[in-house]
């Protein structure tokens, strides 16, 4: 599992948390943009993945990442493709805010991460770094083909190719991923179930006992000095991030 998202991660670093920076000049030139304009609707994305996550995770709890996923590839690769053909602001802000980022978001962020976390106790840390690293991988291996295409036959053109490559790759590697090792009679970190049944063996197995994981609410967490600082820092990473991938 880890390596299947992982290898969906390759994919959205590189056609669009790095790639989508290469269209941006060439985008701003033929819809006669300034830079702030053009950032504008990278903010604004930005904000819109704030709003979005908690709904997010309410439906990934209920029906699993496999459907966001599969959703949420399906219309970013849609999205890339009439982004081609967009001749205005107004139609620009559209189809990057309304399609492209409300998808991709979803589907390449916060599923991925579920998958990490559900299929992983013991290695879970280390599967959420590979998890993470697939991004910057994406950046290096595919978003200089991408620029190579772009400054070869143009930013509309390299746009078709990314949603192309967003629905012939991304969707049967959505289609390989399963909500949880019990769902395949298996146990976090790989471990064999023994002779009790897999769904019970891994109740036993994620709560290393007999009683259930006591999660806590969202109120209770909103409490801790911990939540806070994460919520800080991630905000800081983000924001310095976004800043020199959209401008450099």
């Amino acid at each position: 599992m880890v390596g299947l998202v992982s290898a969906l991660r390759v994919l959205g670093g590189g056609l669009h948390n790095y790639g989508f920076t290469v269209f941006f000049l060439p985008l701003s030139q033929d819809l006669g943009l300034s830079r702030a304009a053009t950032s504008l609707a990278f903010s604004l994305a930005r904000v819109e993945g704030a709003i979005e996550g908690p709904f997010v995770g309410y439906f990934i709890d209920r029906f699993g990442p496999r459907p966001i996923i599969l959703i949420a590839t399906l219309l970013t690769g849609v999205g890339y493709i009439l982004f081609a053909w967009v001749d205005s602001y107004t139609n620009f802000l559209i189809v990057y805010l309304g399609i492209i980022s409300l998808s991709f978001t979803p589907g390449f962020v916060h599923a991925p991460m579920a998958v990490g976390n559900t299929w992983f106790i013991r290695w879970r840390a280390r599967a959420m770094t590979v998890i993470s690293s697939a991004v910057p991988v994406g950046g290096m291996l595919i978003s200089p083909l991408l620029a190579m295409v772009v400054q070869a036959w143009g930013w509309r053109w390299g746009a078709i190719l990314a949603g192309t490559l967003f629905l012939l790759i991304g969707i049967p590697l959505g289609l390989g991923v399963r909500p949880s090792p019990e769902s395949m009679g298996l146990l976090p970190d790989g471990d064999a179930p023994k002779s009790t049944a897999a769904k019970e063996a891994g109740e036993n197995h994620r709560s290393g006992g007999n009683a259930p994981l006591s999660d806590p609410t969202l109120r209770e967490a909103m409490k801790t000095f911990v939540f806070w600082l994460f919520v800080i820092g991630m905000t800081v990473r983000v924001g310095v991030y976004s800043t020199i991938t959209v401008h450099f």
